[in-house]
């Protein structure tokens, strides 16, 4: 896939702060969610952000690519 592709999955093309997404990423992957607390209230968007990529990565680990 290329790397223009993966910017235009879903709408998602801006993530604002790049370490409170890496959490959001993280904690959906790992099925917890051990690093929402760390991450200040200002930047929960983010971290939103971070967990709605983690799902597009999950549906194109598991091969569900319907959407694109």
């Amino acid at each position: 896939m290329e790397h223009s592709k993966i910017r235009e999955i879903n709408g998602i093309n801006h993530i604002g702060d790049v370490p409170s997404a890496k959490k959001g990423i993280i904690d959906y992957l790992s099925g917890e969610d051990r690093y929402k607390d760390s991450v200040p209230e200002n930047r929960l968007n983010s971290y939103k952000k971070g967990r709605e990529i983690a799902v597009e990565i999950e549906n194109i680990m598991n091969g569900d690519q319907r959407a694109y």
